[in-house]
């Protein structure tokens, strides 16, 4: 199943993360990322309908190249150390348009779990991740909204720029 896969990698980054370090865990991970999650789908909606119709070839093809390292650069930053944490998929169900809902949860040692929905669409060869909910509050959503505010406040130009600074602070443990 394709939220196991990612766990799985996850939880063996975390174990060896400090001996990988950052640039380690992004190699390890980046592959993973890219065929769970369907990054172009993620980018696309992201910037709204309107917003990434506005863009020629090469620029949604820029945009999603550098949102995908940004996305690889956020986990390889933020899954940095290991304290005995597991995963656990609690269950699986159908969901709209066709897709499936996988809910998870995360284990941390002397805390409370933290509960992941994953929204998966199904896909040529699997289906692959499209939203993760924590907490009732959607991922995409989220992005959707901070992308499409920097769209309208700066341009695109702005927001290539952003991911890119972003992605930059992630590697340099900024973030």
């Amino acid at each position: 199943m394709v939220v196991e896969g990612l766990n799985t990698a996850l939880l063996t980054v975390m174990k060896d993360a400090e001996r990988l370090g950052y640039q380690g865990r992004y190699a390890k991970l980046a592959g993973v990322i890219e065929s769970t999650y369907d990054l172009e789908y993620i980018a696309r909606f992201s910037v709204g309908k309107k917003n990434w119709e506005a863009i020629d070839d090469n620029g949604r093809k820029k945009f999603v190249d550098v949102f995908s390292e940004y996305c690889i650069a956020a986990y390889s930053s933020r899954f940095d150390g290991y304290t005995g944490e597991g995963f656990r998929v609690t269950g699986a169900q159908p969901a709209k348009r066709g897709r499936i809902q996988v809910n998870s949860v995360l284990e941390i040692p002397g805390e409370e779990t933290v509960d992941f929905v994953y929204l998966l669409q199904p896909g040529e060869e699997k289906p692959r991740i499209v939203n993760i909910i924590v907490g009732g509050v959607s991922d995409l959503a989220l992005k959707r909204a901070e992308f499409k505010t920097i769209i309208a406040n700066e341009g695109f130009a702005a927001l290539l720029q952003y991911l890119e600074m972003k992605t930059q602070r992630y590697a340099d443990g900024d973030e």
